[in-house]
């Protein structure tokens, strides 16, 4: 099987979306033969009732029960779909069978249909595919989502060397031994806080031996701090108060879990300060010292602030949205029990779709704010030296302390 980028997957996309065959109306296929015919290999776990089909490229995760199905950690919702003359709009069983709609599994896995029949056009390009076991830090035990840059490869061949810059949740969770580790083997000497000033008080950045801690607030919530103020919030939330689900209903609920609208908040002057003062402070990193980012999740704030670490280094659309897409990956047993506890209240496929973003993300995202940065800027380089006022001089610094030979 031969593996896609994710640009191939876009023009795809496009292709499909604007060809006569999408004004049709979907119609619902077996899933297990349809992606065991394109070399997809099966598996059922019954205590979850999810049948699950992997290729090189793609997981996709079938649920009885949920209105969804998922691709690559990403849910995939769909309108109306045909069998026989009935219509349905979440993913059904037949005969014993889960059966999708066809447009919408073709344009999750980059797929076209020809004649009713799901297939791949053949294609030499490579995607970008990222091991989260090579990137994660094994050994932390009690900070989420924590991994390490090292070792991808950019635009001219050269790669990122190994744990000079790492991203994170939250350390505030982490061990003992995990602030032990972050000082004496990964040799941490700054830490950068993303946080708004009221998480931070909730809780507070731990100390790391040798490490200087550094607060670049980054308010992408709006007026959260002020709405939790509020004394109707309050009153909500102490209902909800040990039921989890409950609580990220309630988020939910006042519109603050990431969508593209909150994302734009990237495009704006507090976020280009922040991040031109983590630039700083990457421009003057220690030698044979690293870098920690982190917000609390460690997903938007810091998966914008390494997009953007990754573009000034010379990486390709493709690295950038996989390690963005990473996050999935890496807080799937916390993004799958976010749902599992909304479902305890609803059934809804939109509420419980929207639930995933409380740890995870989505690269319609990123990818709505990457598009507006190159629109005005040209190029999200473009950007940065506008917005951030990063220079060629300051570009060839960070790729001489960051980057090195691939063997």
């Amino acid at each position: 099987m031969k593996r896609k980028s994710v640009a191939i997957l876009a023009l795809m996309i496009s292709a499909i979306i604007t060809s006569n065959a999408l004004a049709e109306t979907s119609k619902l296929i077996p899933v297990r033969k349809t992606l065991e015919n394109l070399g997809f290999e099966s598996q059922w776990e019954p205590e979850t009732k999810t049948a699950i089909f992997k290729n090189d490229d793609f997981t996709v995760s079938v649920k009885n029960g949920n209105g969804y199905f998922e691709v690559n950690g990403e849910s995939v919702t769909f309108g109306d779909a045909q069998y026989g003359e009935d219509k349905y709009n979440e993913p059904v069983i037949i005969d014993g069978s889960f059966y999708l709609p066809d447009l919408e599994l073709a344009k999750a896995i980059g797929a076209k249909v020809i004649d009713g029949t799901l297939v791949y056009e053949q294609n030499d390009n490579k995607a970008v595919t990222l091991d989260l076991n090579k990137q994660k830090l094994s050994d932390i035990e009690g900070i989420t989502n924590a991994r390490q840059l090292g070792g991808y490869v950019n635009t001219e061949g050269r790669a990122i060397k190994q744990n000079v810059i790492i991203r994170t949740g939250a350390p505030s969770n982490g061990t003992e031994n995990d602030l032990k580790l972050l000082s004496e083997k990964y040799h941490v000497s700054d830490m950068v806080d993303f946080r708004m000033e009221f998480e931070s008080q909730r809780a507070p950045e731990p100390k790391v031996e040798g490490a200087v801690n550094h607060a670049i607030p980054m308010n992408i919530a709006g007026n959260l701090s002020q709405l939790q103020a509020s004394d109707e919030f309050k009153k909500e939330y102490a209902q909800a108060s040990g039921e989890k689900g409950k609580l990220i209903m309630l988020f939910a609920k006042n519109g603050f879990l990431p969508t593209p609208k909150m994302y734009e908040y990237f495009l704006g002057d507090e976020a280009a300060e922040g991040y031109r003062k983590f630039f700083d402070i990457l421009l003057n990193k220690q030698e044979d010292k690293s870098v920690l980012f982190h917000c609390s999740q460690g997903k938007d704030r810091t998966g914008m602030g390494a997009a953007l670490f990754l573009y000034a280094l010379d990486f390709d659309d493709d690295t950038v949205m996989a390690d963005y897409l990473l996050t999935n990956e890496a807080n799937k047993s916390i993004i799958e029990n976010d749902v599992n506890e909304v479902a305890k209240y609803t059934n809804d496929p939109e509420i419980l779709n929207n639930s995933r973003m409380m740890n995870g993300v989505s690269s319609e995202l990123l990818q709505s704010v990457l598009d507006k940065m190159k629109d005005e800027y040209g190029s999200v380089k473009g950007y940065l030296k506008t917005r951030l006022s990063l220079t060629d001089d300051d570009f060839e610094t960070l790729k001489q302390i960051y980057l090195e030979p691939v063997d």
